[in-house]
């Protein structure tokens, strides 16, 4: 059944409604939708940052405040409202306004509102997430109060200390009431994870029976369901929903805490449509780390959302106040923050890749003896199929500018048939090993319907260019993403999320047992693209993994664990670099650690290129990622 008779069914047309009560109706219907959902990973959230893009720093920092909502006011000049934390407890609706340079903020203490039984003045009020909206030379304040109800207060925009005429409920159980005036000047509730409702004129009653807008399930016709993935497709946001207007496109905000980075990221999502009511797009992730939804128009018509993280989460460049992040068009048209702004405290978000003329995954330096440090990654998107292409070479003398060697492995003379299988060639990896003075190339290939195995070649003349030959006269071992990694008595081989075992002296086959690398809970460090690197007597074992929404708008991630033990335990996993995944630490010439990455999650700043991000190993247990304001030359 069509939401919009679903509701009209169920609802009389009344003043008051229970979101509550249209939960468990709705459950029903969108039970068909849960796990439905498999968007395109080949779309970038956020944007590379500009050569000049800087941090977003707060304009509002006279007392802490969540929730924020922001308007813009007829003299160039912007009024604020939010929930007022800590020790203001008890506050109403509070406001502040500020001139067109926003450096000076005058704060109005709580909004005079009465009537419909509101007190004026009356301290007992809690209202959470306010929101303010300016439509002519009308001042509206969206609430809810203290018993849940959703109200409109209508004020002057010339006197914003004046006093509001509250409505009457207009919605019971209601959170994050907001309130979007059209041009023709018909008003719109709306609130909680995407409900809206029209109003009456005057804004003093529901014109309808409210509906929920989520994004239009014929564009997942085409996506089949998969696993356990979020279901996007049932929202848009789950709190701080707004509308504005866009042209003749509406555009629905909504906010929604997804686990990303592995920590409480409050990211801002945003779908269009051609009316109040859809059909809408995909959502779309805007603005990461944003907080809860509030978009402003400058009088030159250029758009900015406002910033106000949580204190909970760790990648927030701040917290408990307000800036505000421009806007853009991307090429296919969503709305995503402008590549002048930088939105995360890490040094991944303000990096660039350093190849842009190929695709590259899994990416790996090594430094060679020869003092040049040489890369090589999966290409062509997801990896050669056979017999095409193979394994590239890069070289580079200071980790800025790589040249091109050419292919150093092709598949001709491997000496392993796949038969009528497609063979994509994932991961190599390049080391050079100290004690046999010569380079190691180890890569996956992986058969479709077999499942994948990993070869180890070796270069016989002792340089990064090879020639290389085979170790064995197949493949080393079963499972992917091989590392060789050499210690003190002698060269190890780690694979397939956590096994190693160490190599025999002839270099084709394992002289001891295959052993499982995992931290003091039993987990594996990442379940795939592990890595090795020793630092002072200390171990620390690298790998990837997923957080938050699989292949939607989840981040991978490099986590990490310490052991002064090459087989561990090796200490609880732990965030190493957001967004860096499959990669390789290495040390450069001047003893500094670098992560290689190749952004594999939406919220990267670039999608699938080679790039570096500089690691601090700080005391012998730690791995992390430098800050905005401690970035290295």
């Amino acid at each position: 059944m069509h939401y919009r008779l679903l509701l009209s069914t169920l609802l009389p047309a009344a003043l008051c409604v229970t979101p509550a009560a249209l939960a468990q109706q709705f459950k029903k219907a969108v039970a068909d939708d849960i796990f439905a959902d498999h968007p395109s990973m080949d779309r970038n959230a956020v944007v590379m940052p500009a050569a000049d893009a800087k941090p977003i720093m707060p304009f509002f920092s006279e007392r802490p405040i969540g929730d924020a909502s922001i308007a813009m006011m007829p003299d160039g000049g912007f009024i604020l409202t939010g929930t007022t934390l800590r020790s203001y407890a008890r506050h109403g609706v509070e406001l502040w306004t500020t001139a067109r340079d926003a450096t000076a903020w005058k704060g109005w203490g709580p909004a005079r509102i009465s009537g419909n039984g509101i007190v004026p003045g009356d301290v007992s009020e809690r209202y959470l997430a306010p929101s303010v909206t300016v439509a002519g030379d009308r001042l509206y304040l969206a609430f809810s109060d203290k018993t849940g109800c959703a109200r409109i207060a209508a004020g002057a925009v010339a006197d914003p200390g004046g006093s509001f005429a509250a409505s009457p409920c207009l919605v019971e159980d209601a959170a994050d009431a907001s309130l979007f005036v059209d041009r023709d000047g018909a008003g719109y509730l709306l609130w909680g994870g995407g409900y809206i409702a029209r109003l009456k004129p005057g804004f003093a009653g529901l014109a309808e029976a409210p509906r929920f807008l989520k994004p239009d399930q014929k564009l997942f016709a085409e996506h089949p369901p998969v696993g356990k993935d979020w279901p996007v497709r049932t929202r848009v946001g789950r709190a701080g929903t707004t509308m504005f207007r866009d042209g003749d496109r509406y555009v629905l905000a909504a906010s929604e805490v997804t686990g990303r980075m592995r920590t409480a990221t409050e990211d801002l999502f945003m779908a269009e449509a051609p009316t109040p009511y859809g059909p809408f797009t995909r959502r779309m992730l805007a603005v990461p780390h944003a907080g809860r939804g509030s978009v402003v128009r400058f009088r030159d018509g250029r758009l900015a959302a406002a910033y106000n993280p949580r204190c909970d989460d760790g990648f927030a460049l701040f917290c408990e106040q307000v800036g505000l992040v421009p806007l853009e068009r991307a090429p296919d048209g969503r709305l995503r923050q402008a590549a002048s702004a930088i939105t995360e405290d890490s040094a991944v978000a303000a990096r660039k890749p350093l190849i842009t003329g190929e695709t590259m995954r899994d990416p790996s330096v090594t430094l060679g003896g020869d003092g040049y440090y040489y890369l090589v990654g999966t290409l062509d998107g997801y990896g050669y199929h056979k017999p095409e292409g193979g394994v590239k070479l890069w070289r580079s003398a200071d980790l800025e500018r790589w040249d091109e060697v050419g292919f150093v492995w092709r598949w001709q003379g491997m000496g392993y048939d796949f038969g009528k299988n497609i063979a994509e060639l994932w991961a190599p990896e390049i080391k050079w090993v100290e004690r046999d003075k010569t380079f190691y190339l180890a890569f996956s290939v992986m058969e479709r319907g077999v499942g994948g195995k990993t070869w180890l070649y070796r270069s016989t003349s002792g340089k990064a260019e090879g020639p290389y030959a085979n170790v064995t006269k197949s493949y080393l071992v079963e499972g992917i993403d091989g590392f060789p990694f050499e210690d003190d008595d002698g060269l190890y081989f780690l694979w397939g999320g956590g096994r190693i075992a160490r190599l025999n002296a002839a270099r084709d086959g394992f002289d001891g047992p295959v052993r499982k690398l995992v931290d003091v809970d039993g987990d594996a460090v990442g379940y795939e693209g592990n890595g090795l690197i020793k630092v002072n007597g200390v171990y620390f074992l690298t790998g990837a993994e997923w957080h938050g929404p699989l292949r939607t708008h989840g981040t991978y991630d490099m986590m990490y664990g310490t052991s002064k033990s090459l087989f561990g335990p090796y200490s609880q996993r732990r965030m190493g670099a957001p967004h860096g995944g499959h990669g390789t630490a290495f040390a450069d010439k001047q003893g500094r650690y670098w992560y290689t990455m190749f952004g594999n999650d939406p919220t990267a700043p670039w999608r699938m290129q080679f790039g570096l991000v500089p690691i601090d190993i700080g005391d012998p247990a730690s791995i992390g990622v430098p800050r905005i304001g401690t970035l290295r030359d």
